[in-house]
């Protein structure tokens, strides 16, 4: 099999369980969740200012901690840049990782703040 033939093969897979909008909708609902504590450092943008993006899916396979291969969607979390200085004028604040195996089924998520 040709590495195209198994993208095309991962795409197909990645549309048939809609994993990019299921990752946003996870992300979404985790976010509000971190942003009921006052003190939460997401408070400082607020909730209805982020503007969410899929920056990636990759197939992770030989990893050191899970055996079971499986495809892993990043979703960026920004904030528009009024500065315009940023890719596509969003200054990228965190994001979000959602690992699934070939039935759709969660194995891992993780929200990052990075700014």
């Amino acid at each position: 099999m040709k590495l195209t033939d198994f993208n095309a093969f991962l795409e197909e897979l990645s549309s048939r369980l809609d994993l990019v909008t299921i990752a946003e909708e996870h992300c979404k609902r985790l976010l509000e969740e971190r942003t009921k504590d006052s003190h939460s450092e997401w408070n400082e943008y607020g909730l209805d200012n982020f503007v969410f993006r899929l920056i990636e899916q990759v197939f992770v396979f030989n990893h050191i901690l899970r055996p079971t291969p499986h495809i892993r969607t990043r979703i960026g979390i920004y904030i528009k840049d009024p500065d315009k200085i940023h890719f596509m004028d969003l200054e990228q604040i965190g994001y979000y990782q959602f690992d699934t195996v070939e039935d759709g089924e969660v194995i891992d998520d993780w929200l990052v703040f990075e700014k």
